[in-house]
This record gives C-alpha cells, structure tokens and sequence, in this order.
C-alpha cells in the first residue's frame, strides 16, 4: 500500500505485503475491531494506514494499493479497488461495504471506493493510446490479488477443492460455501461470485530456497532427494514474523542445525514447507471449513516434481498440476469476462 495526495502524487514509501513495522497499530486496531475482520496483524493495508496517518503531516491523501496505484497509471480514476485488494484493509466481503468501527481509527474519505473483480473502471488513457499507436481503446478491468488470480487460473470450480500457491511465499485457498475468519490465527475469506475462498499465507516459501540456491542449483539439488530420508525440523524464514498458520509478528526463522550435504539441507527445506503446509490445512478444518478433497499446485515451485513428490507423501490428499498455473493466466481471465465462480461450469 501506498499514499497519494488527490492528484495521485506518492507522498510516502509503498510497503510491500508482508511489511511488518507496523506493530504498535496493530495492537490498537485489535482493541477496536471485531474477529471477522482481515486486518488483523500488523502487515494488513489497515495497519500500514494508521503507520503513515502517524509519520505524514499532510491530511490530504488517498490510500492507494498495488493493483490502484497501476490502474490509476493506466488511466482509472484515483481511488478505486478490488474487494479482494480491499480485505485487508479492513473491507467487510460480507456486507460489502467499508465497517462503521473504521471511524474510530481513520478518516474513511481516504479509502478506495470498491468494487467486485471484473467490473470495468476506466479506459486506457489518451495519451497512452497515443503513445503506443492504439485505436481501439482498452477499458481496465478491476482485478484481483495475486493467489486469488492463481486460483481461477487452475479452473477449479467445486466445494473442497484448494490451491496452494508455491511462490515466493506459500499461500492456500480453500473453496467453501460460507466464510471463516481467525483473526488470531491470520486465517480470512475472500469474495469469489457467491462463495468464498478460505485460506492464509504464509511468510515460508520460495523466497528462502533462493536465499540458499540458485534455481539451477535447487533443481539439480532436488533430482538427486531421497524422500523417505529424514530431514532436519526446521521454521523456514527469512525474517522474524509469521502470518499463517502460525499469527506471530515475533516468530524466529528456524534454520539450524544446517547439515553439511547440500542435498540435505534442501531437502530439509522442501520438507519443512511442506509441514507448514500441512498446518495450514490443518487449521481450516479445525476452524469448520469444508473437507480438502484435492490440492491444486499453482507458482513456481509446482514444477519441482520432488517437492511435488514430498508434498504427495505428507499431505495424503490428491495432487495435481493444472494446465495454467500462472497468476497471469488468472488476471487475463478475468481481463476477458471469464471470471469463474464456484457455481460456473468448467
């Protein structure tokens, strides 16, 4: 997230999503808001806000996200968002509207007006047109988050079934008819048509393998595993602070003992994401959610077919990869009118 005055001048640094400075507000949204709510913790939109309300002098500004700030470059208006951008910023996907209890911390004149994905917002710019030779004009689209878009480019359509999303972090979606939050546990629903995807993200991931191992390595590393070895116990982060399933801006990475084999150690790696993994969908059934009956691997690391065979091996639950598994793929789909709820068909 971002700020900008009302001509859409950046008036602060934009902190990325799993930003965590924002402890101290955090802590004062958790006196105010209710347990339903997705900005809980200190790297939701919410707190990011209250963090610049407090280091900016001006009072004129509008809270902008990613996906805004590019559209409104583009050419939409200032100051319009996705419900899924908007979750974490404190955006009730229940009542579709922004809550009242807001008012005792922000100035709700800030925030995005929101919208369902999908729904045009603009059209491209004149003068971008006129820089690259278009005359047809593009309308912009109201997108989406990135593990959401990764999720509609899978195609599933179904009550129980789930994504994970092996990017730089790891992130799970699970299809359901009704929503779930946790906020003590960093377990949210996002609005998908009439149903809603249950899930977290977890600071773990791809983000720590490249920290060790370039991609040639890590794919040479992982032809050479033996799944049925056993692994070092390990927490892998990169830094201190984890969201889902475990919600504890404190929380140390656990990396050691580091054995002397690469292939180990990687292996380890693989495997402890994996546990967490796990966890995670250990947690949404004890929260109620609906049964995971397959898995669907989506980011970069679902063409590691030893992670996938370690994965396989832990999880005991079906494991496929589908055709499209970019968030791209996803975001073009939608781009396309082809925004695919749960109710839709194949």
């Amino acid at each position: 997230v971002m700020l900008t005055n009302e001509q859409g001048r950046l008036i602060t640094p934009i902190l990325m999503y799993n930003d965590n400075r924002a402890i101290e507000q955090s802590l004062r949204i958790a006196r105010i808001a209710p347990d339903n709510t997705g900005a809980q913790g200190p790297t939701s939109g919410l707190a990011k806000l209250c963090y610049f309300q407090q280091q900016t002098k001006t009072t004129d500004y509008q809270l902008l996200h990613q996906a805004d700030w590019i559209n409104f470059k583009l050419g939409a208006p200032l100051g319009i968002t996705d419900e899924n951008n908007a979750l974490k910023t404190a955006y009730d996907p229940v009542k579709r509207h922004w809550p009242g209890w807001l008012n005792q911390i922000i100035n709700p004149k800030v925030l995005p007006s929101v919208v369902p994905a999908g729904k045009k917002i603009g059209r491209l710019s004149p003068a971008l047109c006129q820089h690259f030779n278009i005359e047809e004009v593009p309308d912009i689209i109201a997108g989406t988050t990135d593990s959401i878009a990764g999720v509609l480019a899978t195609g599933i359509n179904k009550i129980g079934q789930a994504v994970t999303s092996l990017g730089s972090t790891l992130t799970i979606k699970l299809i359901s008819d009704k929503p779930i939050f946790k906020a003590e546990q960093g377990l949210y629903s996002h609005r998908l048509g009439q149903h809603w995807l249950i899930g977290g993200a977890s600071n773990t991931g791809g983000a720590v393998l490249k920290h060790f191992f370039t991609s040639q390595e890590l794919a040479e590393l992982s032809q050479q595993i033996d799944i049925h070895q056993p692994t070092e116990d390990y927490y892998p982060l990169l830094n201190a602070g984890e969201r889902f399933p475990i919600n504890d801006p404190t929380l140390q990475p656990r990396l050691t003992p580091r054995s002397k084999s690469d292939i180990a150690f990687c292996h380890s790696l693989l495997q402890s994401i994996t546990n967490i993994e796990l966890l995670a969908y250990q947690a949404l059934q004890i929260a109620g959610a609906s049964e995971v009956s397959s898995i669907d691997t989506v980011g970069g690391g679902a063409s590691n077919s030893a992670w996938l065979a370690i994965r396989q091996h832990t999880l005991k639950i079906p494991i496929s990869i589908p055709t499209y598994t970019e968030a791209a793929y996803g975001s073009a789909r939608i781009a396309q009118g082809k925004l695919i709820t749960p109710s839709d068909e194949n």
